[in-house]
């Protein structure tokens, strides 16, 4: 798989309907649409990317449950069946200062990055030092993985969206 993704610092922001404004027109301007999630819900760059696959899928099938790919991409990576679960959950709000970013379409990210005044970094999207407990994960099922395959149980996660319709 390989689609435009990639994780930026803000600072703490504090009108975050504003930014989403801004950058749903910025997509719209380049033909697409766009994705910000709080990168503290992003368990590597995989999970981001399955939910997007999922999403895309969704969409092609005609079963999507949201309005747009983007927030359905959003159901996926936050594995809630509900948007308003996912947008609480996954969304980015007031303090957030990581944020994941996928693109739907040809939009360049670091064009929309660097419009936005925040400085890309990868890094962001790295499951190190998150905890799967945010996304329903129980202690018990994250004993039944190593420590090198917990970012798999994110990827579940993704799947059982569709499975729990």
């Amino acid at each position: 798989m390989s689609r435009p993704i990639a994780g930026a610092r803000c600072p703490p922001i504090t009108d975050h309907e504003a930014v989403l404004r801004r950058a749903a027109a910025w997509a719209a301007a380049c033909g697409g649409e766009v994705l910000l999630a709080d990168a503290r819900m992003v368990f590597g760059r995989d999970h981001l990317e399955s939910a997007a696959l999922h999403a895309e899928r969704a969409k092609a099938a005609g079963t999507m449950v949201a309005r747009s790919v983007s927030m359905e991409a959003l159901r996926y990576l936050s594995g809630k069946r509900q948007v308003a679960d996912a947008i609480r959950l996954s969304g980015i709000r007031a303090s957030t200062e990581a944020v994941a970013l996928t693109s739907f379409g040809d939009a360049p990210l670091d064009e929309l990055i660097a419009s936005l005044g925040w400085q890309r970094d990868d890094a962001v999207l790295d499951a190190n030092g998150k905890d799967l407990a945010a996304l329903g994960v129980s202690k018990r099922e994250r004993g039944t993985v190593g420590p090198k395959k917990a970012e798999d149980l994110a990827l579940e996660r993704v799947a059982l969206v569709d499975v729990e319709r």
